[in-house]
């Protein structure tokens, strides 16, 4: 199964991981660790490669108001980074990402100096945002969005 084809159905980690959107998070465990906060719960993916090589530690925030019942399921992954790196991950992303699915569209509503570009293939998005300037925060993230 090809990575960018699989997109529309779920997450292809290469190396023959699939997760499907909607799936309950749970059901198989494949994640690497999972941490709980009063609202949510992080489920970590580890260090994963997606889209034709694009290598990042991944993650899944399942917030508690927006789940129902018990079930946790995969509606987006995605990665952040602060820091001086956060300039370097951004390009890198983009890149990569441009390479695959074409030009981004921007967004327009955002503040000076920030940067949000959005990607739709079928029912899913992908973004990827530069946040101040000062204080650079690396925002990317691919949703299952019905």
């Amino acid at each position: 199964m090809d990575s960018i084809k699989a997109l529309s159905d779920g997450i292809l980690f290469e190396g023959g991981v699939f997760l499907k959107w909607g799936t309950d998070i749970e059901a198989d465990k494949l994640y690497v660790k999972k941490g709980f906060r009063a609202d949510r719960v992080i489920y970590e993916w580890g260090e994963r490669v997606i889209l034709d090589g694009l290598k990042l530690p991944f993650k899944t925030i399942c917030w508690n108001h927006k789940q129902h019942g018990n079930t946790r399921s995969l509606e987006s992954i995605e990665f952040s980074a602060e820091g001086k790196d956060a300039g370097a991950y951004f390009q890198s992303i983009r890149e990569h990402v441009e390479g695959v699915y074409g030009e981004s569209k921007v967004s327009d509503d955002l503040q000076p100096g920030d940067t949000a570009l959005e990607w739709k293939i079928k029912a899913v998005k992908i973004s990827l945002s530069l946040f101040n300037k000062e204080h650079p925060k690396v925002h990317f993230e691919i949703g299952w969005w019905v």
